[in-house]
């Protein structure tokens, strides 16, 4: 209200001090010569519509106002000199006493006790409206201007053809007097609505009031009804309610997520030094146009805003995390399981990878609960760059610290030696390798069901260990068959022998190829006699190496249940003593140089003793219970259900001679690992 005043006295001041200098500077000059009675423009013309519009109308009643304007109008005009003169003077004068009794009736029949729907007050009110308009300073002095300019003015202008000082003066007077009746429409479109932006361009604004901090960095604010619009990643400053401490340094927070609860919005912040709110006085957000701090600007979680995706939430242990996800970053960032997320504790950035996501509900304001996504997430360590390897940084990180999507973009240069190059984590450059000389030693397996990329793998290590100087021995059943482990390999690399004939040190190649034919397991009947076979095979392999034993070799069996079934598949009348000899064997080739890679389907048809001897697994899609059983004593139990899920060339790499700690999600068919390998 205060304010509304002081611009009415602004526009007073103003427009009475303009008709001042247009009467004496402009009009006098160019009608030196005027009557005294064409002054009536001035005193009952533009000066009472100055008056009646910035102070009369804005503080009298309406029918009182009217009465008021019609008495000074009517004594202006009864002091004319020349009454005949001014034209319209007698339907003007008819018009004055008309609207004079109604304006009288509405003043008298008015009654704020009465009902509005009584006789009396509607008659009222309807005079009301009526002398209201017609009475108006704007509508009666207006009229007596208009009158008075073709009373006095204009028929001295007739013969002049030429633009002249009078004609000019005029169309000033003109102008005035729109400016003067549009001047409120003026200011509530134009000026105010300006003034009012150039204000909040340059003010500080109030985004809303604290009402929730969680420990350390996060704090929720209810929003403000003009709060400003804010964007991911703007930052805002807390203070008092009358931002008091304007031009100090105050505790500064990060936008990070709107959420709505019933008919309220409550923004979340990252707060960057919780510990300098004071929670008694500093409660309210605002945001400010002055540049923050350098230390913040340059602070990580500024500078890669764009990638975080949620806050280290409750029940993370050092083995997994939980992550809060923000809301709809995951329809952003197109977050898949297996991707690689980052957190930055204890001078590193520690890497793990999304394993399963989860809903629940969250309470806000203590009434409303929102739905959440809740990411699992397990550590694979952070990155040793000079060593090309993931490890363990052995720790857990503090709830609400930030959590990013990784954006490591760069090539990284493949690891030399004997490593096999499995393939990279999903959404990341970052490369995991098998060491080959760990896998001979400590056995490797290879299990998956058909069709998801296990012959593919398997082809690619056995290829890279003979380019290695390793030598393989490949055992498979039907090699003529199209899904056969061999028709994977590259042809120039392999020797095809016999099982009767074979002999390691007459090979020219180092993948021998041993094709059993079906035909040749007759006795008794039943796939447990292929065991019998591979016994032999074996030994031969053995003797052969303890004549080189600077050889290493690596024995594959594809389709290992036809091998070293498990002693519930098929007949075990002559098999089954070979499988347990099988077993012997496996547990002291290492002794020999001599590995194995177990390659199966279906771990439920495979010995356990020997599987359990594979201390590295390259584990891809699986379903039946066994497989997951199996895997259970090698990974975390949340990493089971992701095997019934894998998609095709993604495997689960994990154990002694993966280049990463901890089990990892790897995609390995890409084009890079394809020629590398």
């Amino acid at each position: 209200m205060i304010k509304n005043k002081t611009k009415n006295l602004v526009y007073l001041f103003t427009f009475t001090g303009a008709l001042f200098c247009l009467k004496f500077l402009v009009i006098d000059k160019a009608f030196p010569n005027i009557s005294n009675d064409a002054q009536v423009w001035f005193t009952s013309g533009l000066l009472l519509i100055v008056l009646g519009v910035f102070v009369t109308e804005k503080f009298f009643t309406k029918p009182l106002d009217v009465i008021v304007n019609i008495i000074t109008l009517a004594v202006v005009l009864s002091m004319l000199d020349h009454k005949d003169k001014f034209l319209l003077f007698f339907p003007l004068s008819v018009y004055l006493v008309i609207i004079a009794l109604v304006a009288l009736v509405s003043f008298v029949l008015i009654d704020q006790e009465k009902d509005r729907n009584h006789l009396s007050q509607r008659i009222a009110n309807s005079a009301n409206i009526i002398s209201g308009f017609l009475g108006s300073s704007k509508m009666l002095f207006s009229i007596v201007f208009i009158l008075s300019i073709f009373s006095y003015f204009i028929a001295s202008l007739e013969n002049d053809s030429l633009i002249n000082k009078g004609q000019i003066a005029i169309m000033l007077l003109i102008i005035f007097w729109g400016v003067a009746i549009l001047m409120e429409s003026i200011d509530k479109k134009l000026i105010t609505p300006l003034l009012n932006r150039i204000k909040s361009e340059a003010k500080i604004k109030m985004v809303g009031k604290v009402i929730k901090r969680l420990s350390p960095n996060i704090v929720y604010v209810e929003q403000s009804p003009y709060s400003p619009v804010l964007k991911s990643g703007d930052l805002v400053f807390v203070d008092d309610i009358k931002n008091s401490n304007e031009g100090k340094e105050l505790p500064c927070m990060m936008y990070i997520s709107e959420q709505e609860s019933e008919n309220k919005k409550y923004l979340q912040f990252y707060c960057f030094d919780n510990n300098h709110i004071d929670v008694n006085k500093q409660t309210h957000v605002f945001k400010s146009f002055v540049e923050a701090p350098a230390k913040i600007l340059e602070s990580e979680i500024y500078v890669n805003r764009e990638n975080i995706i949620g806050f280290v939430y409750s029940d993370s242990d050092i083995d997994v995390i939980k992550v809060k996800m923000i809301e709809g970053v995951d329809e952003k960032k197109e977050l898949k399981e297996g991707d690689l997320i980052s957190v930055n504790f204890y001078k590193n950035h520690t890497k793990y990878q999304i394993i399963n996501v989860e809903t629940e509900f969250e309470n806000i304001d203590g009434q409303s609960k929102k739905g959440v996504k809740i990411i699992t997430a397990q550590q694979i360590g952070y990155w040793q760059g000079e060593k090309q390897k993931f490890a363990d940084t052995g720790w857990v990180p503090s709830i609400n610290m930030p959590v990013f999507i990784e954006n490591q973009t760069d090539d990284i240069v493949d690891l030399e030696g004997n490593f096999f190059r499995v393939g990279i984590v999903p959404r990341s450059k970052y490369p995991i390798y098998v060491d080959l000389d760990e896998c001979v030693t400590h056995h490797i397996a290879i299990i998956g069901k058909t069709g998801t990329g296990k012959s593919y793998m398997a082809s690619r290590v056995i290829e890279k260990m003979a380019m290695s100087g390793y030598k393989i021995i490949v055992l498979e059943v039907d090699r003529n068959n199209s899904q056969s482990l061999s028709k994977y390999i590259d042809s120039s690399l392999i020797e095809e022998q016999g099982a009767d004939a074979f002999n390691p040190s007459t090979s020219t190649k180092n993948i021998i190829s041993i094709a059993l034919q079906m035909g040749e397991a007759v006795r008794g009947g039943g796939t447990v006699n292929f065991s019998d076979m591979a016994a032999e095979l074996i030994n031969k392999v053995i003797a052969y190496q303890t004549g080189n034993p600077d050889t290493k070799i690596c024995v594959v069996m594809e389709e290992a249940y036809d091998f070293i079934p498990e002693n519930s598949f098929g007949k075990q009348e002559f098999g089954q003593p070979n499988v347990s000899r099988i077993s012997q064997q496996v547990l002291k080739c290492r002794k020999h140089n001599i590995g194995f890679l177990i390659i199966t389907q279906r771990t439920a048809l495979v010995t356990k003793t020997i599987l359990y001897q594979c201390h590295t697994i390259i584990a891809l899609q699986s379903f039946d219970e066994t497989s997951k059983n199996f895997m259970g004593a090698y990974i975390n139990g949340r990493y089971l259900d992701s095997m019934s899920i894998l998609p095709k060339f993604r495997a689960i790499v994990v154990g002694k001679g993966s280049t990463c700690d901890k089990p990892v999600i790897v995609d390995f068919f890409d084009s890079k690992a394809s020629k590398n390998n």
